[in-house]
């Protein structure tokens, strides 16, 4: 059973889970969910008892297994920024570690070497941290997402983590969740009645780049139309023009990305538009050769930045970041523009006046929200 948001349905072998959440929503829900999807007609599904046991699977089969367990640390992190960078007050909820998807850029892949999925199927525990979080630090309007160890979508036709958080968020005041993703898996979210203080959010790059470096995910095309959908139905929408991916033709190749995105986004629901330029590591590098002895990202001449990531050099940088604002601003100077993972300098260079510091950062994007409300 497909819908129409929900063509690219990740390929799913084995299900592990462990026996202390065994009796989580996350876990029933997944389990019930399975038999609406032929795909997943001949999973295979195995109980133990909390990593009682070496968990293996081949290189190219770590994405098609998933285990289910209990995250005994904290949910909630900030967002771990770079040295030298100009960052914004931004938290992680950590659902769960990997990703189903492989683009060839991902940092997970040489942030973690585990052999599957993880998914965190205490969710009571997470709730019960948050509520005491946020209420603690009513003062400040927090802005916090799923998306950085995994995507937060890609599964939520199985797990409907969204059926959880995005109620629960709705009735925070000081809070607003971001669903950040690379799928047009929405169906859960159309579902919700309860959907204020919810951003859902789009990672975008031309389809030339998808279909290159971004196997597995939605297309372009498809990215749009459900950022569409949902804004149709009432909630927030952003997008993050990140990784900028330097190849050949890649004015025309963004020039068309932004027009269709304009054109398809109501204005009204746009939060925010992040930018962020392609960076690595030294590990990413060796994994990605390791993989594909042909791969052509890493080619670009780069040098060695503060933060231990090879980044395409300044004056690159600089005209990438000019030409996608420029182009934004000339459809549409309203539009909120910020740059992630980025120096002060480079903030300068692009932006003539920007932020002089975090907290007024903070402020824009709360200007952002409060602008939308209005």
């Amino acid at each position: 059973m497909l819908s129409h948001f929900s063509s690219h349905l990740p390929e799913i072998e084995k299900i592990i889970i462990d026996e202390d959440v065994r009796n989580e929503t996350i876990t029933k829900k997944t389990l019930g969910n399975l038999a609406k999807y032929d795909i997943y007609r001949n999973i295979e599904i195995e109980y133990i008892e909390n990593k009682s046991k070496t968990i293996n699977a081949p290189l190219g089969d770590k994405k098609k297994t998933v285990y289910f367990l209990k995250n005994k640390g904290s949910f909630l992190e900030k967002c771990p920024g770079s040295d030298g960078v100009l960052c914004c007050h931004y938290f992680i909820i950590n659902t769960g570690i990997n990703c189903n998807f492989d683009c060839a850029y991902c940092f997970l892949q040489s942030y973690t070497n585990l052999p599957y999925i993880s998914v965190y199927a205490n969710t009571d525990k997470l709730l019960d941290e948050l509520d005491n979080k946020l209420k603690k630090y009513k003062n400040i309007h927090w802005r916090i997402g799923t998306g950085e160890f995994t995507d937060s979508l890609s599964l939520d036709h199985l797990t409907e983590y969204s059926k959880i958080l995005v109620p629960f968020f709705s009735k925070i005041k000081n809070a607003t969740l971001e669903l950040k993703t690379k799928s047009a898996n929405i169906d859960n979210l159309l579902k919700i009645n309860e959907k204020q203080n919810t951003v859902v959010s789009w990672s975008l790059n031309p389809e030339n780049i998808i279909r290159e470096i971004e196997p597995g995910t939605a297309s372009l095309e498809e990215r749009l139309n459900a950022a569409q959908t949902v804004a149709e139905n009432g909630y927030d929408i952003a997008f993050h023009l990140d990784p900028l991916i330097w190849h050949d033709n890649w004015q025309n190749n963004y020039n068309k990305l932004i027009f269709r995105l304009l054109d398809t986004a109501p204005e009204n629901k746009i939060r925010w538009i992040s930018m962020g330029s392609f960076r690595y590591s030294k590990d990413l590098k060796e994994i990605l050769k390791m993989k594909n002895p042909h791969e052509k990202i890493t080619l670009s001449e780069m040098f060695l930045a503060e933060d231990g990531k090879y980044r395409y050099y300044a004056p690159q940088r600089k005209n990438m970041y000019e030409f996608i604002k420029n182009t934004i601003h000339e459809i549409n100077p309203r539009l909120f523009l910020y740059l992630c993972m980025e120096t002060k300098d480079m903030w300068e260079r692009v932006f003539q006046k920007p932020p002089v510091s975090c907290k007024e950062l903070d402020q824009q994007f709360e200007k952002r929200r409060q602008d939308l409300i209005i």
